[in-house]
């Protein structure tokens, strides 16, 4: 029962099914995996699940929308414990990885719930790799015990999130530089190798936005001779996690290097003498990110199934992409239809994400579909791409979208002025039309003999102008027509001419 609504024993199973068969594979922590036992253990762990679940296998959509209100409150109930159980730490790390469709750029709640969660793993000694530490299972935690092994699973992905989320949200990681060993060891011959390589590549992520957070702090940015040397460590740890090579493990490399090689457009202009060849590189990687992610939603559906954190780094490919081909430094090998085509690939991908109307996914999308829409009235660029260096992670997206957000409000002012100029033009020609007309009344008037009511050519057609020619208004010439201004400000927190990423809770 939620909110007044039965919910069958058939659907909830169905649900939980649904749950382990497309995305607990991304996530696997759950240890109570019987629904009758999760919603023992914790209603808002098994409300979660049948959520997540309803993300793409809704059968009710009344449903979603009381699992979304009630979710929504008990979630920020749970964070009010003095401490968090097990489940209650698995809750919220999957609504980090799968966020409610109703949250926006700058609203999502994410760097709260994975830093309560973070903290509540190391309360209870997960980061040790054992269930029952004696040292931290003390006064109201002594009870919470769980096996080597979930606290091993749970404490490897609690760290691999809070990387994502402060990558994605671009503010400086946590210290997760944990002696890990034992935790890998538990868990490295039941879990899939690909996600054990990203573990290992989220504790390099960690490493370098902690010392590139650092750079900027005291520079301002990050000369260019750091960031390659941040590459070529990449380059040496690369074989060394690799264990298996698959579409994914691929991927999971390029969302790795592309966020080494973004630090390059936050090098001082005076501090990167190779830096056309290296915005080159990274505009291969990134159309290589989202090559490899087209290959993967043909054979595993993981954009259908996305973690936010797979959102997010087609985001970053996708802005450095779009932004690259609108500006004087786009490769010189692509024309304008291979670009059409990248922004298609772009744009379709973001799409697929999207799980309900109006999400992030979709607003997102509109965003970048508007501006590719109206490039061509705007001048491009002089720099492939620019940085916001204090969002360290986030740097690129964060102007890229400035920068799109100031494309369309330019393209937005020229079309302003050009619907001007043509309502002038139709009072004016709605003038000439009534003129016509007073004149051919008055002559009718005057010699009433000579319309016979045959000459066509004599009447005055309100639809043609004084040459004959169709003076209809093509609705097109606004490509703008119809943007819900709101949106954008809505999702990015622009206030006035500038960009705030404040936005409402």
């Amino acid at each position: 029962m939620l909110g007044g609504k039965l919910v069958s024993g058939q659907d909830i199973d169905w649900y939980f099914e649904k749950y382990l068969q497309c995305y607990h594979p991304y996530l696997p922590i759950l240890r109570k995996k019987d629904p009758d036992e999760c919603f023992e253990a914790s209603t808002t762990l098994f409300w979660t699940i049948v959520s997540t679940a309803c993300r793409r296998y809704a059968k009710d959509e009344q449903l979603v929308t009381l699992l979304l209100d009630s979710l929504n409150r008990d979630v920020w109930v749970l964070l009010q414990a003095i401490t968090l159980d097990l489940e209650s730490i698995q809750a919220l790390l999957i609504i980090c990885t799968w966020p409610f469709p109703t949250i926006r750029f700058v609203t999502d709640p994410s760097p709260n719930f994975i830093s309560s969660a973070l903290n509540a793993c190391m309360l209870l000694g997960l980061h040790t790799g054992r269930g029952s530490h004696p040292s931290f299972l003390i006064g109201g935690r002594q009870h919470m015990t769980c096996t080597d092994y979930e606290a091993s699973i749970t404490w490897v992905f609690c760290s691999i999130l809070a990387q994502r989320v402060s990558t994605g949200n671009g503010h400086p990681p946590p210290f997760l530089q944990h002696n890990d060993t034992k935790c890998k060891d538990t868990i490295k011959d039941t879990l899939a190798p690909e996600l054990l390589t990203f573990f290992e590549l989220q504790k390099f992520s960690n490493r370098l936005h902690t010392a590139m957070s650092a750079q900027i702090s005291a520079n301002n940015g990050v000369p260019e001779t750091i960031v390659k040397m941040w590459e070529a460590e990449f380059e040496l740890l690369r074989p060394l996690v690799t264990r298996v090579e698959t579409d994914f493990s691929r991927f999971i490399m390029l969302v790795a290097q592309l966020e080494v090689q973004a630090y390059y457009y936050i090098s001082p202009p005076d501090q990167r003498p190779n830096f056309t060849l290296n915005t080159l590189r990274t505009y291969n990687t990134s159309q290589n990110l989202i090559n490899t992610a087209l290959t993967l939603e043909s054979t595993c559906q993981l954009l259908t199934h996305s973690p936010h954190w797979v959102y997010r780094a087609l985001v970053d490919a996708s802005c450095i992409l779009l932004s690259t081909l609108h500006s004087t430094a786009a490769p010189q090998h692509l024309s304008s239809s291979d670009a059409e085509v990248v922004a298609a690939q772009v744009l379709s991908l973001l799409k697929t994400c999207s799980v309900r109307d109006n999400d992030l996914p979709t607003r997102g999308s509109i965003i970048l579909e508007t501006f590719w829409s109206v490039r061509h009235l705007l001048p491009k660029w002089d720099i492939p791409v620019g940085a916001w260096p204090d969002r360290i992670g986030a740097a690129t997206s964060y102007w890229c979208l400035t920068a799109f957000k100031n494309a369309l409000q330019e393209a937005k002012n020229i079309t302003d002025g050009a619907q001007k100029g043509i309502d002038a033009f139709r009072k004016s020609t709605i003038l000439v039309r009534w003129i016509g007309i007073a004149h051919m009344w008055h002559l009718e008037q005057r010699f009433p003999g000579n319309n016979n009511g045959d000459n066509n050519e004599s009447n005055v057609n309100a639809n043609t102008d004084i040459n004959g020619q169709e003076q209809t208004m093509d609705s097109a010439i606004d490509p703008l027509q119809g943007i819900d201004w709101s949106m954008i400000i809505d999702d990015f927190g622009w206030i006035g001419e500038g960009p705030v990423f404040l936005g409402p809770a």
